[in-house]
Parts: structure tokens; sequence; C-alpha cells
């Protein structure tokens, strides 16, 4: 069995894991940590939650100085990510080594952070756009930087960041050690190692969207003007937990949330249009209650760690069929199981929707979901509101479609969504149901 102490790390850096409760390497870091500390550049293809960032900063901790000057700099897509990282980079610095992290990022005190690394940092973590930013004010100097890690770089490069990660590279020496961590290996990724690194060594841990091969994935098809009806009847049946709702856009992340607060959900609203303390405080707001909703944009889909949420609703299915990968792969982490379901109103989006099952070879399953008069939030964190009678017709009563065995109780107006078929509805997925004729 292999432990951190056999991977060549510091005593002290030893001891800081194990005062965090990290008692033995994920797979990444046994991989990764040896070849970084040999110095090689490295091409890291692992999913996000299987411990790659201190896959890469424990072997920058043991490599830098106590000389205040950057030497090691760390690029990420999201502010939420810089700060992670951030996070984790200072709970296994030693106390008394007088080594510092620096996180600069957009929509925060640009004064604060040029006062930070005034006083000077030997690892900064940053976001593109900020980054280049400082380099433009000479606040940031990044001539002596020995290692560049390039941290969900798909990711980056999804969000057009190129042009600035490739400035950024031409601002570091040329013999750095160069460090990528990516879920995927795209064309524009294979430009940039052929481009900036070194004959990288090349990592793959797992299979490709091995991430979401235990998360039960359920679908539903029903109109779009009934789509937040629908949600919140879904909502009532999920089992108490920790959910996420992911929209396109910021307004229909801002109407979602309002929606929900109306019925008496405890919904957080997040979105890139928020200041960054706002977003901060939502945040810290969700992982405080173990049963929050938490309305979001793809902002969250990638590299925000939030343990334990049994849920992940697609409000709208993602633009990128990437995105449904990281959405997903928000709940069931670490082994555990989890639930996502998606909400459809288009052939067009279940054809999307199979050519993501097929992608990641995983069952996406067809299930009903219906809609019934007097709907009422089963949350009671806060004062219940009586739901708003939906006067649906008696042929719109029927299943927004999807699916399998459910049961309405017609006396109590409460809607109840399984998980087999009692009324003799045979299981489909959907590469079934794509097959069969679609009304509405």
């Amino acid at each position: 069995m292999k432990t951190f102490e056999n991977l060549g790390l510091r005593p002290d850096l030893v001891s800081a894991l194990h005062e965090q409760g990290f008692s033995a390497p994920t797979e990444i870091q046994t991989r990764a940590i040896p070849t970084i500390l040999n110095g090689k550049d490295l091409i890291g293809l692992s999913q996000t939650g299987t411990g790659k960032t201190l896959a890469f900063s424990l072997p920058i901790l043991q490599k830098v100085n106590e000389e205040r000057y950057v030497q090691a700099l760390v690029l990420c897509p999201t502010r939420e990510l810089a700060e992670q990282i951030l996070l984790e980079v200072r709970k296994v610095i030693s106390k008394n080594s007088g080594l510092r992290a620096v996180a600069v990022y957009g929509g925060a005190d640009i004064q604060r952070q040029i006062y930070s690394l005034k006083r000077g940092a030997n690892i900064v973590i940053g976001t593109p756009g900020r980054v280049l930013d400082h380099i433009s004010r000479k606040t940031l100097k990044l001539g002596l930087v020995s290692t560049v890690v390039l941290d969900e770089a798909d990711e980056m490069l999804n969000m057009g960041f190129r042009n600035d990660i490739e400035t950024i590279l031409r601002a570091t020496p040329e013999e750095r050690q160069t460090i990528m961590f990516s879920a995927t290996m795209s064309k524009d990724i294979l430009a940039i190692t052929k481009k900036y690194m070194n004959k990288p060594e090349t990592i793959q841990v797992g299979t490709p969207n091995a991430t979401i091969s235990n998360i039960k994935q359920t679908y539903f098809i029903c109109p779009k003007d009934k789509k937040k009806r629908a949600l919140h009847a879904l909502l009532n049946e999920l089992p108490r937990g920790r959910t996420i709702v992911f929209c396109n856009t910021k307004k229909m992340v801002d109407g979602v949330q309002v929606y929900l607060r109306k019925m008496g959900f405890m919904a957080l609203a997040l979105h890139g249009d928020m200041p960054q303390n706002v977003r901060k405080r939502v945040m810290n707001e969700y992982k405080s209650e173990p049963n929050n909703i938490l309305v979001t944009t793809d902002i969250a889909a990638r590299g925000i760690d939030v343990k334990d949420i049994i849920s992940v609703i697609n409000f709208d299915l993602p633009q990128n069929n990437e995105y449904y990968i990281h959405r997903v792969g928000r709940t069931g982490r670490a082994g555990a199981s989890g639930n996502a379901y998606t909400l459809l109103n288009t052939p067009e989006q279940v054809q999307d929707l199979q050519e993501i099952e097929k992608k990641t070879k995983s069952k996406i399953t067809l299930s009903t979901l219906t809609l019934n008069g007097n709907t009422e939030s089963a949350r009671p964190q806060k004062p219940q509101k009586q739901g708003k009678k939906l006067n649906i017709k008696s042929r719109e009563k029927r299943a927004i479609m999807c699916g399998r065995g459910e049961r309405t109780n017609s006396k109590s107006g409460s809607v109840n969504v399984r998980g087999g078929s009692k009324l003799g509805n045979k299981k489909r997925t959907l590469r079934q149901t794509h097959r069969s004729k679609i009304h509405y």
C-alpha cells in the first residue's frame, strides 16, 4: 500500500497531511507526486474529485524556498477554484516555514491583491485575466517562476482563455516545469503541450467519465412553460439533502431561485454577475445547511468542492455536452452514490442527451413526473406557503412525459416519483425512448 511517506515528501508535509485527516494518497497523487518532484513536465488526465490539487501543490511546497519572490504559478478557470486551491495549499503549509500563497482573481479588490503581492508571495494562484492584469501593472513578476500549473486546462480553453494563457506562459522562463491537469484531451490542449511543454509524461487516472458511473441518471420530458412546476413537483419527492439545480443563463437562475423561494424552499442563487463577496457568502451559506438548494449556472460545475450533494438537477440541458458530465459529477463523489435528473422539452434535446448517453456509456432512464392540483413544498425549514393551484386541464394531468411507475394521490394532491414500475410500465433507457414518438 502506498503512503505519503514513501512518495518522497518531507516529514513536515506528511505530518500536516495526517493532521488534516489524509491517511493515504489517491491514485493521481501516487503517480504524479514523484514525477513532479523529479522535475518532469506532466499532463494529468483525471476527473474532478480525484485529489489532483494536492497532487501538484505538495511537490510545489517541497520545492519552493522561503525567499519572497514568485516561484510557482497556478492558473485556473474560476474565482471559486482559485480560492479552493489556496485553502488546500494553506492547510499543508508548515506554520514555521515562512512560505506564503496568494490568490488573485477578478471581482475582488485589486488593491488588496497588490498589497499581498508586494508583501511577497512564493506561490500565486489566479485566473488568467487577473494574472494578466497584474502583469501589465507590473505588480506580478514571473521572471523567476520555476513551476507553472494549468489546472482544469480544458475548461480554461472552453472559456476562451487560450490567448491569455499563452501570453502568461511567454512571460515565464523557458526552462520552467509545466504541469497540466485536464479532464479531456482536446486539439487545443495538444497544441499547447507541443508548444510550451518539454517531453511531458502523461498520466491518466481512471476511465473517461468514470465519475458518473455510480450515479443514477433520470430524465423527464415536460412542456417548456411547465418546467418550473415540474421542478417543484420533483423537489417535493426527492430525499432531503443538499441539491444543485443547473440553469444555462443568469436570468433563468434568478427566476428559478425566486420561484423556489415562493414555494417555500431554501434556495440560493449563484452566477457570474454577482460580486465576489456575495458569491463567497452564498457558497458559505450553501455549505452550512445540509438541505439547501443551490440554483446556479455552470460556474459551479467545475472545481467547487462541496461534499454530500445528493441530487443534481439539470433544469436546462447544458449547451456543451462536456458540462453534463461535470454537472452530474457534483454528486456521487468519493465513491458515494448520487442522483441526477434532467428536464427536457424538445425532441432535439432528447437527441442531445442520447449522444451524451453514448459518450459516457451510461444509462439515462426515462421517468414520469405527474403534476396535480395542490402541490405543496415538503421542506419544513421555512414556514410553508400554500402552493398555488395549478389549474392543469385533465388532459394535462397526464405524466409530464417520461416514464415509469409514478403514482398520484388524488386526495392529497401529492406527487410520487418511483424508481420501479408498479403500473406495468417497463423501464426504458434513453436509446429506447428516442426511437418512440414523443407527444406534447
